[in-house]
């Protein structure tokens, strides 16, 4: 990574992007557990789980954030720059609801669900990388990382349920 690169990231970039893979990987997760669940279930538990990791995700950078910046300047920063968090869950469950709404059986649409939350994780992984100016097989091999990190934790989520 070259100096240039790494400015043109910057901290708030960054935090989108950790943001963006962080809530793509816990919509993922929540959605591939409810197969049981009612469609309404499934929008207000994937939605609530991500609001409530967003706030425990705001909570925690503000705590961490060294800035001489007054507290409500910084939660405030940190709601913004973390909205992707949140604002990932949007196509999932859009995805899931149309599938749903188009008679697609609702532990299938689940599945396209999940598949769009890991494609949008890597997708916001692999432009990270290379908004860090990584090398093309760094770039690579963080493409396939987030698919390997989504697919595990997905593995885990089916295995205890």
């Amino acid at each position: 990574m070259d100096a240039e690169n790494a400015r043109r990231l910057g901290t708030d970039a960054a935090e989108r992007i950790s943001a963006g893979c962080y809530g793509a990987l816990v919509s993922a997760s929540t959605l591939i557990g409810l197969g049981d669940a009612d469609l309404s279930d499934v929008i207000a538990v994937v939605a609530l789980t991500n609001v409530v990791y967003f706030a425990t995700h705001v909570f925690a950078y503000s705590l961490g954030d060294v800035s001489a910046k007054r507290p409500l300047s910084i939660i405030r920063h940190h709601l913004a720059v973390s909205a992707p968090m949140v604002s990932v869950t949007f196509l999932p469950l859009l995805v899931v609801v149309v599938l749903v709404a188009t008679g697609v059986d609702l532990p299938t649409a689940l599945l396209w669900g999940v598949g769009v939350a890991m494609a949008y994780l890597v997708a916001v992984a692999t432009a990270g990388a290379r908004l860090r100016g990584y090398s093309p097989i760094v770039v690579i091999l963080t493409a396939v990382g987030a698919a390997v990190i989504a697919g595990l934790l997905i593995v885990a989520k089916l295995l205890l349920h």
